[in-house]
């Protein structure tokens, strides 16, 4: 049995990500939606994480997209 969480970064991005029961070696696996995974020796360690995993990896999507925006609109504004 597994519970599911949804994440919701600050710029309103989502992700997915799910927490397992205490399985026969006592840890709880986790994943995301992202397909990282991992295990842990408490609920709340497994949670937390999950949620780092996610913050990072959507803070990095967000800093590249950025990267791209600011690429595009400077490339117009160049003086000629």
């Amino acid at each position: 049995m597994a519970q599911s969480f949804t994440f919701i970064d600050s710029a309103g991005n989502q992700a997915q990500y799910s927490v397992s029961e205490k399985d026969y070696r006592n840890e709880f696996s986790w994943s995301t939606d992202h397909g990282d995974h991992g295990v842990a020796l408490t609920f709340e360690t497994a949670q937390y994480q999950a949620r780092t995993i996610l913050k990072d990896r959507m803070a990095a999507n967000r800093r590249s997209d950025e990267a791209q925006m600011t690429a595009r609109y400077s490339s117009h504004w160049r003086p000629r």
